[in-house]
């Protein structure tokens, strides 16, 4: 796609080779220490060491190449909003978008979890649908969960409760939006769409919340 001078485009940029450099200088210091206290793993520890440094290396290249190239990522613009990376390229529309939003998703890794900073979109819609090219973000919650959430009273973070839904979304890996840029952007093209804060994925309850959900379930 073609953009304007108008638009607000947001490109690939170093901020994404920060974390991944990080892990490899940890990953070198480890080898190191490792080394200089004469420690014999095997063989076959030997290789995992290698593998998990070269995994880090590639990785650390690939972002490099993502930033060298400015590869546009995010753009608002007289058509409506286009998300550029992901699982494929994909425009909304203007008469598909109620609001823009700026949430966090948390993914859990073993005993920690990894927080991403997400930009998205919600459309009209009572029901999540899965759509290609999203992440587990945009995925009805499971009913389990709902169970909960409805236990608690909060029905508030289900999502098409409000009568909206999260169509698309992107995590800003090795990118930012300016929330100002962003708010001049979208109000240029779609006065009527607001810039919100949206609801945090997964959905997550207050301690007195969750209380009163467990004595609800437990009766």
């Amino acid at each position: 796609m073609e953009f304007t001078q108008d638009d607000y485009v947001v490109r690939t940029g170093w901020r994404g080779i920060v974390l991944p450099l990080l892990w490899v200088l940890g990953w070198i210091a480890l080898s190191a220490g490792l080394w200089l206290a004469h420690w014999r793993p095997g063989v076959w520890r030997d290789l995992v060491l290698l593998a998990a440094g070269a995994a880090l290396v590639a990785e650390c290249v690939r972002r490099a190449r993502l930033a060298l190239q400015r590869k546009v990522v995010f753009t608002v613009h007289s058509g409506g909003i286009y998300f550029g990376d992901g699982l494929g390229p994909q425009n909304v529309p203007w008469s598909r978008i109620c609001a823009v939003e700026l949430f966090r998703e948390r993914i859990p890794q073993l005993k920690s979890q990894t927080v991403y900073h997400c930009i998205g979109v919600r459309s009209p819609g009572a029901k999540q649908v899965q759509r290609p090219g999203n992440g587990p973000a945009a995925r009805p919650v499971p009913d389990r969960s709902v169970a909960c959430i409805l236990a608690a009273v909060r029905p508030d973070l289900i999502p098409g409760h409000d009568g909206t839904v999260r169509h698309a979304y992107r995590r800003m890996v090795g990118w930012r939006v300016n929330r100002s840029r962003l708010a001049k952007a979208v109000h240029r093209y779609a006065p009527e769409v607001p810039v919100i804060d949206g609801p945090d994925y997964p959905p997550s309850l207050r301690w007195g919340e969750g209380l009163r959900a467990k004595r609800s379930v437990s009766r």
